[in-house]
């Protein structure tokens, strides 16, 4: 059965993506198949079977349902109230009381007792609202799943179809014909329906456990498509999937470990850090580096400004490129050159905070593409071309594509290693902690590493994309203000 976003590749050349669009809308009005009944789009090698609407759409350009996770009653929006689909409620209020949302303060433990999740810590079937409501192999998107048709495995291009805004999603190469259409639905908060045509979501059906409330989630906009958490009593859309959900691997922090230490353990024996990757010799710039995945960066095996790979080295505010160093005995920290030993990250020396995309490009902090210019890299500033920081597609390949293990062997940190035929490769990352103004937190705890992104968007422009990892595991993360400061750790290509 042909899918009405399944159109022939060479029809897609021809055809604006408007028209595309358009041409399916009025082939699926004409015709629209049973929801359950449809076969679905495979946008990747391997991948799941994209449905061509959301839960509770009769069109593909509808918003459906919304859903709080876990729900499988859904609610749709009728005179500016929420209306239960079973007639359950006529103003039903998206909530974070118990009372209102059941999973909002589940643990791990709780959510599988109670029956929310499963062993693999993914929605039960009776609690999945695509099972439900679509019956069948039909199911939520797991987090990869989402993780991939955001920013590994698509192409996306907003769109506008019967007078709906929203996102095409395309596949790349063999399955450059396939795609779909993700409409802006928006989110429902409380009573309210929230931005309905600027940006739309989509749970995940694993919880982010390590944070009691929280959900992954993938948001997307006019220009933007985000990975990350939020809290379980919001409303989203539910787009269905089906095929293999594929292995379960536990991400720490990006799937909930909720006990560390039973959890997190070696792949194999224990290793000191600094036994992780044997120094090359010469300075760290002149050093190759080590690939961790086929067609990924290569990741140094320090940071900037340390002398060994367990060393802390340096650390830098987002869009700075003087480093500091704590001074025990004042309780400070000092400019590594000398010219302020009382250094302070604060706004005054974050010349990058409050800074939306137009004035970062317009005064070169970033480049047309959206990263930090050489100048105002570190990792370029101080180890010289080609070296320069990663990118937030490459620090969440960090935790797509490798095996993380928690050690306290002489210096607590992460040991992150490559898969297949990149088992041999790997490299330690330090839990170094942050800096606020003259304090240091999380030291021995929580590691942290900038990506070369800043994140822009709504009322968050003085945030930027990192990486933090510990011994309760990893995740990305946005809202970080770019005054707080933490190591840096360069790639080459």
């Amino acid at each position: 059965m042909k899918t009405p976003f399944a159109l022939a590749a060479s029809a897609f050349f021809i055809l604006h993506f408007s028209s595309f669009i358009a041409a399916a809308a009025e082939a699926a009005a004409a015709e629209p198949p049973a929801a359950a009944a449809q076969e679905g789009v495979q946008l990747w090698e391997g991948g799941p079977f994209w449905a061509d609407r959301n839960v509770g759409a009769d069109e593909p350009w509808e918003r459906g349902l919304h859903f709080w996770w876990g729900d499988t009653v859904g609610y749709k929006r009728e005179n500016d109230a929420w209306v239960a689909n079973d007639g359950s409620s006529t103003n039903f209020s998206f909530a974070k009381e118990v009372d209102y949302i059941p999973t909002f303060k589940k643990n791990a433990a709780m959510a599988r007792k109670e029956g929310w999740t499963t062993e693999e810590n993914r929605l039960a079937p009776e609690h999945d609202a695509a099972r439900v409501h679509w019956g069948g192999e039909w199911r939520m998107p797991t987090r990869q799943e989402l993780i991939d048709l955001c920013y590994n495995k698509c192409d996306w291009t907003k769109v506008e179809t019967n007078g709906v805004k929203g996102c095409l999603v395309r596949g790349r190469g063999d399955f450059a014909s396939a795609a779909i259409f993700l409409p802006f639905t928006g989110m429902a908060d409380y009573t309210k329906l929230i931005s309905p045509d600027r940006f739309g979501g989509l749970y995940a059906s694993d919880p982010r456990m390590d944070a009691v409330p929280g959900v992954w989630r993938l948001t997307y906009g006019r220009d933007f498509c985000v990975f990350y958490h939020w809290d379980r009593f919001m409303g989203m859309s539910v787009r269905p999937v089906r095929g293999d959900p594929g292995p379960f691997v536990r991400h720490g922090w990006a799937a909930g470990l909720e006990n560390p230490e039973a959890e997190i353990k070696p792949a194999g024996p224990a290793c000191a850090p600094d036994e992780v990757l044997a120094p090359a010799a010469g300075e760290p710039a002149a050093q190759k580096g080590v690939r961790l995945w086929e067609g990924g960066p290569l990741w140094a095996d320090r940071n900037v400004g340390a002398e060994t790979p367990s060393d802390y080295g340096w650390f830098f505010n987002w869009g700075g490129t003087l480093g500091a160093t704590y001074n025990q005995e004042i309780r400070h920290w000092a400019a590594v050159d000398g010219s302020n030993p009382r250094f302070g990250f604060d706004d005054s020396q974050a010349p990058s905070f409050g800074k939306n995309t137009e004035v970062l490009r317009d005064e070169g902090y970033i480049t047309e593409e959206g990263v930090l210019t050489p100048e105002h890299d570190p990792a370029r500033v101080h180890w010289g071309e080609p070296w320069r920081m990663p990118t937030r597609h490459e620090l969440d390949g960090l935790l797509s594509n490798c095996d993380w293990t928690w050690t306290t062997n002489g210096v607590k940190g992460c040991v992150v290693r490559g898969r297949g035929d990149y088992a041999s490769a790997a490299i330690f990352l330090p839990v170094a902690g942050y800096s606020v103004e003259e304090k240091w937190w999380g030291k021995g705890t929580t590691g942290h590493l900038y990506a070369s992104e800043p994140y822009t968007e709504g009322p968050n422009a003085d945030c930027s994309w990192r990486l933090h990892f510990g011994a309760k595991g990893m995740g990305m993360d946005y809202c970080w203000d770019r005054h707080m400061a933490m190591p840096v750790r360069p790639v080459r290509e």
